[in-house]
């Protein structure tokens, strides 16, 4: 079954200054540890961390970079400034960042309320790439003709529109209608992680079945084949993020 952490149920901690971190899903522990049973949310296998941080209100985060090491921000609530090298850009609310290995890069909650966000790491062989920012109410819906809408965010360095990633395979926006499910999949050599961003519904994943809400950071491994079914009266809404 897969691994369900909700950011929740995350011990907290202070990080990159002035923000509060909540580590959901971490690498599987390797070498001697790996003897021991995982803890809560110990799940990853290619991706490097997926985290939640909130920023104080007119605080940054510290001025700093990541080899060999590509990362994302997703803004979930509030709103601010990023600067990647000497670019300062404002950010949003469902902005989608991406900030290449070896690039210094700094955090700013221009507002008074925290700046919720999601960080993102993947290992990548060396250092260099584009940063990317963008919406994802700029990017056309596409339907899987089932009962869901996705927005594909960002792709691999090969693909012509939003192509920047180059250890990830993907990272989605998706909707499922009330009262319906979207289509079945395989992950196939990918894997997964889903986090619900609103709504509550049922995740089936090789015919077993797991109640999912706002704030659950779900791990779908390998060659699972799943669908998610909405049961609330309101769209569920959930990111995707993938590594092959």
């Amino acid at each position: 079954m897969p691994t369900v952490v909700n950011w929740r149920e995350a011990q907290p901690v202070v990080g990159h200054e002035s923000a509060i971190v909540w580590s959901c899903l971490q690498p599987k522990p390797t070498g001697k540890a790996a003897a021991w049973q995982p803890a809560q949310g110990e799940a990853l296998e290619k991706l490097g961390v997926f985290t939640l941080h909130a920023l104080q209100g007119r605080k940054q985060s510290d001025h700093h970079k990541h080899e060999n090491r590509e990362q994302l921000y997703y803004i979930l609530d509030g709103a601010g400034q990023i600067l990647c090298g000497d670019l300062l850009s404002p950010v949003e609310e469902g902005d989608i960042i991406y900030l290449p290995s070896g690039q210094f890069h700094q955090l700013f909650n221009t507002g008074d309320g925290w700046l919720y966000h999601h960080v993102i790491n993947m290992p990548v062989d060396g250092d260099g790439g584009q940063f990317v920012l963008r919406n994802w109410r700029d990017v056309a819906p596409l339907s899987d003709k089932s009962g869901a809408v996705r927005w594909r965010l960002l792709g691999p360095v090969t693909e012509r529109e939003g192509g920047c990633l180059r250890g990830l395979a993907f990272i989605d926006r998706e909707m499922v209608q009330p009262r319906r499910r979207s289509a079945e999949g395989n992950s196939e050599d990918l894997e997964q992680i889903y986090y619900v961003l609103a709504g509550a519904g049922t995740l089936v994943a090789d015919g077993q079945e797991r109640a999912i809400g706002e704030g659950d950071a779900i791990h779908l491994s390998p060659d699972t084949t799943y669908y998610i079914t909405n049961t609330d009266q309101a769209w569920l809404t959930y990111l995707i993020v993938a590594a092959c």
